[in-house]
């Protein structure tokens, strides 16, 4: 039987392109951090935590029904101090996709109306749009350095609007939602009693819920009506342990929240949620590492932006990935299809986030390799050019 519910492109490209590609240029995370792979052999890497990591859990230990309250008030409480918020205000997840479709079936009905800023990972209107309601868009663009602007959002808003869903850091484009955008942004959604929904899986690259270090903080800290949430894959490379949180800014919300676990998973997976647990105990360490891997290959990439005139990007506020502006009129699908057969370098066409003509580069390599691979770039972007002149 033919089932009703559409794919999500993006994912079902993902999951389709061929592996073991010689320059991949497409990990939106860190590599797993106990494999191969992993960043803490690299050299120039910040010292982690070595892998004492869950060296004192044991599988009887793991599996333990009886412990339930226990490992869920431990994981509440090392969320809950990260935030500087209630532990009751912190509600555990499978990882930040199922936040997505959890916080949206606690808040909206068939009928109600969220926006959702484009372009965006696919879920972030995917999961709105299955769910039944009705979907506006509030357009980040390029020339505006992908700030979403409160004005714009104004003419969105209606009284039946439920939530303003956003991302930070900006996914495709790596751009931080500063804080006066969110201050702007929650005041203008407050005026008919909608939350602002920001997925922050990729903040934990530069999080500071203080607000001193950066000029950004998480939704759920900076502004009342604001819901956050984020796993532990993306910046401390845990992705196989399908842990995440969601985090409100009031025990009622959050209870909400928790109550709509009854209608996914009703208990968090315990194994899942102790490890998670203690890779938040360490989590500034590992944030460590992974800026410390990544500056050098930020220095590479920004070095090729400038030299490279025939491309573009607003510099992303941190993170591994960015936006790469095309030149015009390229076909992005076409371009990314050509520099994989012909060179092995794999990116995501801009198109599977709405942003075409664009494509969206994860510089997660060692500089002399990334080098390497973007140096193809610049060769495909040439048999491109040759094209255009035949």
């Amino acid at each position: 039987m033919k089932g009703r519910l559409r794919p999500l492109d993006y994912l079902v490209w993902a999951q389709s392109v061929p592996g073991e590609a010689r320059w991949d240029l497409t990990a939106s995370g860190v590599p797993d951090a106990c494999g191969p792979a992993s960043l803490h052999g690299r050299e120039g890497a910040a010292p982690g935590p070595g892998w004492a990591l869950g060296a004192e859990l044991s599988l009887p230990e793991l599996t333990r029904r009886d412990r339930r309250p226990d490992l869920v008030a431990a994981f509440l409480e090392v969320i809950g101090e990260r935030y500087g918020v209630d532990p009751q205000c912190v509600v555990p997840t499978l990882g930040a996709s199922q936040a997505i479709t959890q916080v949206l079936f606690t808040l909206a009905r068939p009928g109600d109306h969220v926006i959702v800023e484009r372009p965006t990972f696919e879920p972030l209107h995917g999961v709105p749009e299955t769910l039944g309601l009705n979907v506006s868009r509030l357009e980040r663009k390029g020339e505006e350095r992908w700030e979403p602007l409160a004005d714009r959002l104004a003419r969105l808003l209606t009284p039946k609007t439920r939530a303003v869903i956003l991302s930070s850091l900006h996914n495709p484009s790596g751009v931080a939602l500063e804080t006066s955008t969110l201050v702007a942004i929650g005041e203008m959604a407050a005026r008919v009693g909608a939350l602002v929904l920001v997925d922050e899986v990729y903040l934990d690259f530069a999080f500071d819920a203080s607000g001193e270090t950066y000029p950004w903080q998480p939704a759920c800290v900076a502004i009342e009506n604001a819901v956050s949430w984020s796993s532990v894959t993306k910046a401390f490379g845990f992705a196989a342990l399908r842990a995440g949180w969601v985090v409100a800014r009031d025990r009622e919300t959050a209870q909400a929240f928790r109550s709509a676990s009854q209608y996914f998973h009703v208990d968090p997976p315990l194994a899942s949620l102790a490890l998670a647990t203690e890779v938040m105990r360490h989590a500034d360490e590992l944030a460590a590492v992974a800026a410390s891997a990544i500056a050098p290959a930020r220095a590479v990439m920004d070095r090729w932006i400038a030299s490279e005139a025939r491309v573009g990007w607003v510099p992303p506020s941190a993170g591994q990935t960015g936006l790469v502006r095309l030149p015009d009129l390229t076909a992005d699908l076409d371009f990314a299809r050509h520099l994989r057969d012909r060179y092995g370098t794999q990116v995501v066409p801009g198109t599977m986030f709405e942003a075409p003509g664009s494509v969206r580069v994860s510089f997660n390599l060692p500089p002399e390799q990334l080098e390497q691979a973007l140096a193809t770039v610049s060769a495909a972007l040439d048999d491109f050019d040759v094209r255009a002149v035949s």
